[in-house]
Protein backbone atom coordinates (compact mmCIF):
# COMPACT_ATOMS: atom_id res chain seq x y z
CA UNK A 1 0.00 0.00 0.00
CA UNK A 2 2.64 2.00 0.63
CA UNK A 3 4.89 1.67 -2.49
CA UNK A 4 1.73 2.73 -4.19
CA UNK A 5 1.01 5.76 -2.03
CA UNK A 6 4.62 7.02 -3.59
CA UNK A 7 3.98 5.86 -7.10
CA UNK A 8 0.76 8.21 -7.15
CA UNK A 9 2.57 10.93 -5.19
CA UNK A 10 5.07 10.74 -7.43
CA UNK A 11 3.00 11.43 -10.68
CA UNK A 12 1.33 13.89 -9.09
CA UNK A 13 4.22 15.69 -8.39
CA UNK A 14 5.63 15.39 -12.05
CA UNK A 15 2.13 16.38 -13.71
CA UNK A 16 2.33 19.80 -12.03
CA UNK A 17 3.70 22.29 -14.43
CA UNK A 18 8.04 23.15 -13.35
CA UNK A 19 8.19 26.49 -11.97
CA UNK A 20 12.36 27.60 -13.30
CA UNK A 21 14.49 30.60 -12.28
CA UNK A 22 17.25 31.49 -14.19
CA UNK A 23 19.51 34.68 -14.54
CA UNK A 24 19.31 35.50 -18.56
CA UNK A 25 21.79 37.94 -21.08
CA UNK A 26 20.57 39.82 -23.35
CA UNK A 27 20.48 38.31 -27.08
CA UNK A 28 22.21 41.69 -29.20
CA UNK A 29 21.63 39.98 -32.17
CA UNK A 30 17.65 38.36 -31.49
CA UNK A 31 17.10 42.27 -30.14
CA UNK A 32 16.07 45.85 -31.20
CA UNK A 33 15.56 48.73 -29.81
CA UNK A 34 14.24 51.74 -32.45
CA UNK A 35 13.80 55.42 -31.29
CA UNK A 36 11.57 57.20 -33.65
CA UNK A 37 10.32 60.71 -33.69
CA UNK A 38 9.47 63.42 -36.21
CA UNK A 39 11.37 66.68 -37.71
CA UNK A 40 10.40 69.71 -39.54
CA UNK A 41 11.70 67.99 -42.39
CA UNK A 42 10.77 64.01 -42.40
CA UNK A 43 9.94 61.28 -39.43
CA UNK A 44 13.30 59.73 -38.21
CA UNK A 45 14.45 56.56 -36.83
CA UNK A 46 17.73 55.74 -35.05
CA UNK A 47 18.73 52.03 -34.14
CA UNK A 48 20.78 51.17 -31.35
CA UNK A 49 23.32 48.78 -32.13
CA UNK A 50 24.70 47.68 -28.70
CA UNK A 51 22.61 46.64 -25.78
CA UNK A 52 23.17 44.51 -23.13
CA UNK A 53 21.72 43.58 -19.71
CA UNK A 54 20.15 40.73 -17.72
CA UNK A 55 16.64 39.51 -16.89
CA UNK A 56 15.92 37.36 -13.49
CA UNK A 57 12.24 35.68 -13.93
CA UNK A 58 10.44 33.35 -12.85
CA UNK A 59 8.68 30.60 -15.90
CA UNK A 60 6.29 27.79 -15.61
CA UNK A 61 6.15 26.26 -18.87
CA UNK A 62 5.68 28.87 -21.95
CA UNK A 63 4.20 31.34 -18.87
CA UNK A 64 6.37 33.69 -17.44
CA UNK A 65 4.99 34.08 -13.81
CA UNK A 66 7.57 36.83 -12.70
CA UNK A 67 9.99 39.56 -13.27
CA UNK A 68 12.66 39.60 -10.01
CA UNK A 69 14.93 41.92 -12.01
CA UNK A 70 15.59 43.58 -15.20
CA UNK A 71 18.19 45.43 -16.79
CA UNK A 72 19.23 47.25 -20.30
CA UNK A 73 21.89 49.11 -21.11
CA UNK A 74 22.35 50.60 -24.69
CA UNK A 75 25.48 52.79 -25.81
CA UNK A 76 24.98 56.06 -27.04
CA UNK A 77 27.06 56.27 -29.36
CA UNK A 78 25.89 52.96 -31.31
CA UNK A 79 22.67 54.79 -32.43
CA UNK A 80 22.50 54.96 -35.71
CA UNK A 81 19.78 56.75 -38.15
CA UNK A 82 17.91 54.48 -40.22
CA UNK A 83 16.29 55.62 -43.25
CA UNK A 84 12.84 54.55 -44.46
CA UNK A 85 14.42 51.47 -46.82
CA UNK A 86 16.60 50.06 -43.82
CA UNK A 87 19.95 51.89 -45.11
CA UNK A 88 21.72 54.10 -42.37
CA UNK A 89 21.97 58.08 -42.94
CA UNK A 90 25.72 59.19 -42.93
CA UNK A 91 27.48 59.86 -39.57
CA UNK A 92 26.67 63.44 -40.00
CA UNK A 93 22.75 63.05 -38.06
CA UNK A 94 24.29 60.53 -35.73
CA UNK A 95 26.28 63.07 -34.23
CA UNK A 96 23.85 65.73 -33.68
CA UNK A 97 21.89 62.97 -31.68
CA UNK A 98 25.12 62.30 -29.39
CA UNK A 99 25.87 65.90 -29.11
CA UNK A 100 21.72 66.22 -27.79
CA UNK A 101 22.62 63.09 -25.35
CA UNK A 102 26.28 64.73 -24.16
CA UNK A 103 27.68 60.73 -24.98
CA UNK A 104 30.91 61.24 -24.41
CA UNK A 105 29.88 62.40 -21.08
CA UNK A 106 26.92 59.96 -20.40
CA UNK A 107 27.72 57.04 -22.93
CA UNK A 108 25.02 54.73 -22.22
CA UNK A 109 21.24 54.75 -21.67
CA UNK A 110 20.14 52.42 -18.86
CA UNK A 111 16.97 50.89 -17.87
CA UNK A 112 16.59 49.36 -14.55
CA UNK A 113 13.42 47.29 -13.24
CA UNK A 114 11.91 48.87 -10.14
CA UNK A 115 8.76 47.18 -9.81
CA UNK A 116 6.25 44.90 -11.52
CA UNK A 117 2.58 46.14 -11.02
CA UNK A 118 0.78 42.95 -12.55
CA UNK A 119 1.73 40.43 -15.21
CA UNK A 120 -0.84 38.71 -16.93
CA UNK A 121 -1.64 35.11 -17.92
CA UNK A 122 -1.36 36.04 -21.78
CA UNK A 123 1.62 37.47 -21.15
CA UNK A 124 0.97 42.06 -20.51
CA UNK A 125 3.26 43.27 -18.37
CA UNK A 126 2.94 46.80 -16.25
CA UNK A 127 6.04 48.09 -14.76
CA UNK A 128 7.97 50.94 -13.24
CA UNK A 129 11.27 50.90 -14.82
CA UNK A 130 14.21 54.19 -13.82
CA UNK A 131 15.34 55.31 -16.87
CA UNK A 132 18.45 57.42 -17.08
CA UNK A 133 19.15 59.70 -19.88
CA UNK A 134 22.05 62.25 -20.05
CA UNK A 135 22.26 61.71 -16.36
CA UNK A 136 18.79 62.29 -15.48
CA UNK A 137 17.19 59.61 -13.91
CA UNK A 138 13.07 59.61 -14.11
CA UNK A 139 10.56 56.47 -13.12
CA UNK A 140 8.29 55.84 -15.66
CA UNK A 141 5.45 53.36 -16.14
CA UNK A 142 6.09 50.75 -19.10
CA UNK A 143 3.36 48.41 -20.69
CA UNK A 144 4.31 45.73 -22.94
CA UNK A 145 3.86 41.72 -23.83
CA UNK A 146 6.18 39.05 -22.73
CA UNK A 147 6.34 35.67 -24.33
CA UNK A 148 8.55 32.26 -23.15
CA UNK A 149 9.47 31.12 -26.55
CA UNK A 150 9.98 27.14 -26.75
CA UNK A 151 14.00 27.33 -26.26
CA UNK A 152 13.27 28.96 -22.60
CA UNK A 153 14.62 32.55 -24.16
CA UNK A 154 12.07 35.58 -22.81
CA UNK A 155 10.87 38.08 -25.10
CA UNK A 156 9.38 41.38 -24.32
CA UNK A 157 8.23 43.70 -26.42
CA UNK A 158 6.56 46.96 -26.66
CA UNK A 159 5.90 50.83 -27.01
CA UNK A 160 7.02 53.73 -24.81
CA UNK A 161 6.36 57.34 -25.72
CA UNK A 162 8.42 60.24 -23.99
CA UNK A 163 9.40 63.81 -24.37
CA UNK A 164 13.04 64.02 -24.81
CA UNK A 165 12.37 67.29 -22.49
CA UNK A 166 11.42 64.76 -19.99
CA UNK A 167 15.11 64.30 -19.12
CA UNK A 168 16.64 67.38 -20.06
CA UNK A 169 17.47 66.97 -23.43
CA UNK A 170 17.29 69.57 -26.48
CA UNK A 171 15.73 68.18 -29.11
CA UNK A 172 18.90 68.20 -31.93
CA UNK A 173 18.90 70.46 -34.64
CA UNK A 174 20.48 70.23 -37.86
CA UNK A 175 21.60 72.59 -41.01
CA UNK A 176 22.12 75.83 -38.48
CA UNK A 177 18.68 75.18 -37.32
CA UNK A 178 16.88 75.05 -40.46
CA UNK A 179 15.58 71.18 -39.18
CA UNK A 180 14.32 70.75 -35.66
CA UNK A 181 13.20 67.19 -34.40
CA UNK A 182 10.30 67.38 -32.37
CA UNK A 183 10.49 67.01 -28.41
CA UNK A 184 7.65 63.62 -28.60
CA UNK A 185 9.64 60.45 -29.08
CA UNK A 186 8.60 56.70 -29.13
CA UNK A 187 10.79 53.70 -27.99
CA UNK A 188 10.20 50.54 -29.32
CA UNK A 189 11.68 47.69 -27.97
CA UNK A 190 11.81 44.18 -28.66
CA UNK A 191 14.36 42.10 -26.67
CA UNK A 192 15.46 38.59 -26.11
CA UNK A 193 17.06 37.05 -23.21
CA UNK A 194 18.47 33.98 -23.45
Amino acid sequence: MKRKMKILIGICLLSLPLMTSAQQKISASESKVLVKGTSTLHDWRCKVEQLSGELQAEKSGTTLKSIKSMQIQMVVKSMKSLKEDGKYYDSGMDKNVYKALNADKYPQITFNLKKVNSISASGDISAVATVTIGGVAKDIVVTGDAKVLANGAVKIFGKKEMKMTDFNVTPPKAMLGAIKTGDDISIEFDVVYK
